[in-house]
């Protein structure tokens, strides 16, 4: 899994490429969080990820339920760049097999299943043209962020928890709903924080 900053900050950068945004049930609290119910251990290195946030400070505000994003998350295409894993607009599967190597892909938990969901995730982004889209940047002063990174991303952490092993699953009422709100096509990063607090 990406560090906790990192996921907190993928929360701001939700998948909701040019397709249809999340859908409002989505941003609903839960009692749990993906982190509850089953542990992926972060894929990225910390220092590249520290690099990145500092060049990629999270947006002043959260988009709303139900409005189409016009850009990817600069965080992660940042990571993804830095790692290899995203070159002239396009995922590097070998970079992206080989930065996983040494992060999930050590753990003999999640190991099996690293390469398996990075082939299965690659195919599903880089053959839907929604996620291909131009990107308009929310900010003048630099180019707009691929949906492709963020859209990379998601399927990836949305698979591995899906498939979680059964020794590291939490089984639960709690997390058996969270993996019908991945199945209802929620994004995997709004289920790691509990929703907005009353």
């Amino acid at each position: 899994m990406f560090s906790f900053v990192f996921l907190a900050l993928g929360v701001v950068c939700m998948v909701s490429a040019q397709p249809p945004p999340p859908d409002a049930s989505c941003f609903q609290p839960t009692t749990v969080t993906a982190d509850d119910c089953c542990r992926i251990p972060k894929p990225i290195d910390s220092s590249v990820m520290d690099k990145c946030k500092a060049s990629n400070p999270p947006p002043s505000q959260m988009p709303a339920p139900g409005v189409p994003q016009t850009e990817g998350c600069c965080l992660l295409q940042c990571a993804m760049t830095e790692t290899g894993g995203f070159v002239n607009n396009a995922l590097n599967v070998d970079a992206i097999k080989n930065t996983l190597a040494g992060t999930i892909g050590a753990d003999a938990i999640f190991g099996p299943l690293v390469n398996g969901a990075v082939d299965d995730c690659a195919r599903e982004i880089q053959n839907d043209p929604a996620y291909s889209v131009a990107p308009i940047s929310a900010s003048p002063d630099r180019a707009g962020c691929s949906f492709i990174p963020q859209g990379f991303v998601n399927c990836l952490h949305t698979t591995l928890f899906k498939s979680c092993p059964a020794s590291v699953w939490t089984e639960s009422g709690d997390c058996q709903a969270l993996k019908n709100k991945l199945n209802a096509g929620c994004p995997y990063f709004l289920l790691m924080g509990r929703g907005p607090r009353n």
